[in-house]
Formats: C-alpha cells, structure tokens, sequence
C-alpha cells in the first residue's frame, strides 16, 4: 500500500514538474534524494562501488532501460524548469543535473546496500540524458515547423 502511494505520488509531482512548476520539481528531487535512505529505515549498510569499467561493461550497461527511461523523463523534467532564451544552457543545466543524479543514486546504493553501487551505471544514465535531448529538440523542432507553417498560410 505505501508503495502505490509513493508511486503515485512521484508520479503526479513529476507530471506538475513538466508545467514548469518549480515546488513540484524541487519536490520530485528533494523526495528522490529520501528515497534510498528511507528505503532502509536511515540504516546504512554500506558495500563497495564497483568502479570497473570497459567498453564491452558500457555497452552491456546500456541494456539498463530502466536507467534509460528514467533519466530521459529527469533530464525533460529539469529541462522544462530551466527558463533561457539559449536552448544551450537548458540543455547544460538539464545534463549537469542527470549527472549529479546519477552519481547520487550510484553512492546512496553503495551507502544503503539497496541495489548495485556501480560505475558503468552512469552510462545508461548519460544515454538517457541523450533521448531527452533528441526528444527535446524534436519537440522545439515540431513546434518552430508547426508555428512557421501556420504562418506562411495567411501571405
């Protein structure tokens, strides 16, 4: 029962966050961040990180769709809350973001013993950061071509 309500919760904060509502997304990361600790009960067992990493590792990583999703829908999330006129500094932010998350949920596992503290999880973390990206500039491109089209109709 606490799991569907966390879910649900998590869910909702991160649909709000795609407004661009800045307490829902502060909210969804402020409660990401307890996620792991509170897993646990704050009780801390802490495991070894697995630091190796090669090319065949990094590609097997990319085999880690929930990591690819879920940093893809974080890096949209942040994305959406950055407001500049330079869709450069959007994409930094939302990247710099995905990065610091990464890293936090790879060392919250090693420090809970919950899951696997591994390096080469970054990557699947970065590839998903890449899709937001597609996604997002697929998604200024459809409305810059939807807003130029309607306009050349009218001359």
């Amino acid at each position: 029962m606490i799991w569907a309500l966390t879910i649900v919760v998590f869910v909702v904060l991160g649909a709000l966050a795609f407004r661009p509502t800045r307490w829902a997304y502060f909210t969804f990361v402020a409660l990401g961040l307890l996620f792991f600790p509170a897993r646990v009960g704050f009780h801390f067992h802490p495991q070894p990180c697995d630091c190796s990493l090669s090319i065949p590792l990094a590609l097997f990583s990319l085999t880690n769709y929930g990591h690819l999703w879920r940093f893809a829908v974080f890096f949209l999330m942040t994305s959406a809350q950055v407001r500049s006129g330079r869709s450069g500094s959007q994409l930094l932010v939302a990247l710099g973001a995905v990065v610091a998350m990464g890293i936090y949920v790879e060392l919250a596992e090693g420090l809970t013993g919950e899951g696997h503290c591994r390096l080469r999880d970054l990557v699947p973390d970065l590839a998903g950061a890449v899709l937001g990206a597609v996604l997002l500039m697929l998604w200024k491109f459809v409305l810059k071509y939807r807003g130029s089209s309607g306009d050349a109709g009218g001359a």
